[in-house]
């Protein structure tokens, strides 16, 4: 069996959680994960760069490989009206505005929200808008 992970550096553009979990007595060794991607060419990119990495290892180590991969939800953008309307209303209320791509998986028609600093006021305002709620 390998010493070490098995597992090379993912680009820069998705995030890997990564469990190695091996079972001596059997000899093998399993490895669960997510992938998380800003895009779709950056999800192909990692999925690619992770399952050449096993391949690799696996011919290295003279294992028999068998991978399984299932994409749980679509990379979505937010909807450009809901958000621009969104962004004037936080603006409005005093809170600075910036756009940034989300990490975080979200739902269809949801909009990710971040803070810096001004947690308590955003949620003071969107708890008082008629148009918004928190999710």
């Amino acid at each position: 069996m390998p010493q070490g992970p098995t597992l090379a550096d993912l680009p820069a553009s998705a995030r890997c959680s990564v469990v190695e979990t091996d079972d001596i007595s059997e000899t093998r060794r399993e490895i669960l994960g997510e992938i998380l991607a800003l895009s779709d060419a950056g999800l192909g990119s990692a999925l690619d760069t992770v399952l050449r990495s096993l391949t690799i290892a696996a011919a290295i180590s003279d294992a028999v490989l068998k991978s399984r991969a299932t994409r749980v939800a679509p990379v979505r953008q937010a909807p450009s009206g809901t958000l621009q309307a969104l962004a004037l209303d936080v603006r409005e209320a005093g809170v600075p505005v910036r756009f940034a791509p989300t990490w975080t998986p979200l739902g269809e028609g949801e909009i990710g929200l971040g803070f810096s600093g001004a947690g308590q006021e955003l949620a003071v305002f969107l708890e008082a808008h008629p148009s918004w709620k928190l999710a």
